[in-house]
C-alpha cells in the first residue's frame, strides 16, 4: 500500500491492529485553494467557515482561500491568531482559551499557516467537535496531519489529543517561497525519523510499549530524496521540496494511525521543548522547533552511536528528583513528568543487564540509526541550522539545556538511556564540541 492509497481507510495491520487515517485529501496543486470550496463541502453540511491565520499568512493564502470560499457561497469569520511579545504566535494554554471562548459559530475550521496556527486549530476542533483541514504555507514541521498537539501548559511542553484534519492543502509555489530558515525547520523535524524510530523500538523491547514495523517505515521511500540530495533542499528544487513536504505529511499520518507521536519524535524533541521551556523561565528567545530538533537528532545519534559501542551495560539510575532551581517557577509540573518516569527507568535498568536483552536491542536499533556525522552533514549542505550558534544558542546554554532535558516528560528517550549508561553527563562536552560547536 503506498502512501495515497493510505487516505481515508481502514485497514488491517500486520502489527495486529486495525488502523483508521481520518485524513480524507491531500492536495499539493497549484490549484489547491481554488479546489477548496467544492472538497470542503463533503465535510460538513453546514457552510459557516472560520479561518485560522496569523497576519502573514492571512495575507499569503488566507484572504484567497476567504475570497473563494464566499464565492462558493460559504459565510467565512476570520480568526487572526495575535503575535506574541517574543514574536509571532504562540500555542499555549492562555492563547487556546482565548480562541475557544471568541471563536465564532462554525461548521468546519480551516487553519492557513504553519506549525502554531494549525496546532491551535486541531486543538479547537478537537474540544469543539468540529471538522477542519488547513492549508500550509511552510514545509517546516511534520504536524500537519497528526493527531496530536503539543503546547505549552503551565509552562510544560506537553502531549495532548487533538483532532487529525479531513485535508491538508499545499501550493507549490507558496511552499517554494517560504523563507528558507521554514523549510530547512522542516528537514530538522523529518531528520527525527531514525531516532524517533529507534527510541520507539527501545520502550518497545524494554518496556512492552506497542510498536508497528508498517508505521515506522510509512516515509522510508521519500527519506533518499531529502536525505541523500540536501542540495536540492538548499536550492529549492521543486522535486525534493515536494518530497520534503510529503515525508512531513506522512510522517504526521504516522502519527495519526497510531494515536501517538512515537512514529516522528523522541529523545532528539526533547532538545527543543527543553529550550522552549527555557524561555518561558527567562525570556531568552528560542528559535524555531525544526531548527532545534535537527541539531537534537545530532545529538542524540551520538548518544546511540555511543550506546550501541557498550557491550555490558552497568546501569546508574539517575537522581530521583529534577533541578528545582533551574526550573523555578515549572519546577511542580516538570517534576511530577519525570517523578512518572522513574518506576520505568527501573525497568529499563533492570532489563539491559540481561546480556541476551541487551543485544537483541542493540541488533534491532542499529539498522535504523545513522551516524551524527551524516545527520549533521545534510543539515550543513542544505544551508540548515546544525551548531549551537545557528540558532542563537551560546554554549553554555546549549549544555544546560541537554543536562536537564531528561527530566521533561515521563515517556523515557536515548536521553535516558544515555543517563543510565553515564554516557550523560560525562560524555555532554566532548559531543558537543565534536558534533555541536562548528
Amino acid at each position: 500500500m503506498n502512501c495515497e492509497q493510505l487516505l481515508n481507510t481502514t485497514f488491517q495491520c500486520q502489527c495486529g491492529k486495525t488502523h483508521n487515517v481520518p485524513i480524507r485529501k491531500i492536495v499539493y496543486a497549484e490549484d489547491a485553494v481554488e479546489a477548496m470550496p467544492s472538497i470542503l463541502t463533503a465535510f460538513t453540511s453546514g457552510r459557516r467557515i472560520a479561518i485560522l491565520a496569523d497576519s502573514r499568512t492571512w495575507s499569503i493564502a488566507g484572504e484567497k482561500a476567504g475570497s473563494l470560499l464566499r464565492q462558493g457561497g460559504w459565510t467565512v469569520t476570520p480568526v487572526l491568531v495575535p503575535d506574541s511579545a517574543r514574536g509571532g504566535p504562540i500555542c499555549d494554554d492562555r492563547t487556546f482559551r482565548n480562541l475557544h471562548r471568541n471563536l465564532p459559530p462554525a461548521d468546519i475550521l480551516l487553519a492557513v499557516g504553519a506549525g502554531v496556527i494549525n496546532d491551535l486549530a486541531k486543538w479547537l476542533a478537537f474540544e469543539r467537535d468540529l471538522p477542519y483541514a488547513v492549508c500550509a504555507t511552510a514545509a517546516t514541521m511534520n504536524g500537519y496531519a497528526a493527531a496530536n498537539v503539543a503546547p505549552t501548559v503551565k509552562g510544560v511542553k506537553t502531549l495532548h489529543v487533538a483532532r487529525a484534519p479531513q485535508a491538508v492543502f499545499a501550493v507549490p509555489s507558496v511552499i517554494r517561497d517560504a523563507p528558507f530558515e521554514l523549510t530547512a525547520a522542516g528537514l530538522g523535524d523529518v531528520l527525527a525519523k531514525p531516532v524517533s524510530t529507534a527510541d520507539w523500538l527501545m520502550n518497545h523491547l524494554l518496556l512492552d510499549e506497542y510498536f508497528c514495523p508498517f508505521c515506522a517505515r510509512l516515509i522510508n521511500d521519500l527519506e533518499p530524496a531529502y536525505f541523500d540530495h540536501p542540495t536540492a533542499i538548499r536550492d529549492r528544487q521543486p522535486a525534493a521540496l515536494e518530497a520534503l513536504f510529503t515525508a512531513l505529511v506522512y510522517s504526521g499520518v504516522a502519527m495519526t494511525v497510531v494515536g501517538t507521536s512515537a512514529p516522528a519524535s523522541g529523545g532528539e524533541h526533547m532538545l527543543s521543548h527543553t529550550l522552549d521551556m527555557m524561555s518561558s523561565v527567562d525570556n531568552v528567545p528560542h528559535d524555531l522547533h525544526g531548527r532545534q530538533v535537527g541539531l537534537g537528532t545530532i545529538f542524540a545519534a551520538a548518544l546511540y552511536e555511543q550506546i550501541l559501542k557498550i557491550d555490558t551495560p552497568k546501569p546508574v539510575l539517575p537522581p530521583a528528583d529534577i533541578d528545582h532551581n533551574f526550573w523555578q517557577h515549572l519546577a511542580p509540573n516538570v517534576a511530577e513528568q519525570y517523578q512518572n518516569k522513574q518506576p520505568l527507568l527501573n525497568t529499563i535498568a533492570q532489563k539491559i543487564t540481561n546480556p541476551q536483552t541487551w543485544n537483541t536491542f542493540r541488533e534491532a536499533v542499529r539498522p535504523h540509526v545513522r551516524t551524527p556525522q551524516q545527520i549533521k552533514n545534510c543539515l550543513k549542505q542544505a544551508s540548515a541550522a546544525h551548531t549551537g550558534t545557528d540558532i542563537n544558542c551560546p554554549r553554555p546554554r546549549l549544555k544546560n539545556a541537554i543536562l536537564h532535558m531528561h527530566e521533561i516528560r515521563k515517556r523515557p528517550t536515548v536521553i535516558d538511556l544515555a543517563r543510565l549508561l553515564n554516557i550523560l553527563p560525562t560524555q555532554t562536552d566532548p559531543l558537543i564540541d565534536q558534533y555541536l560547536t562548528h
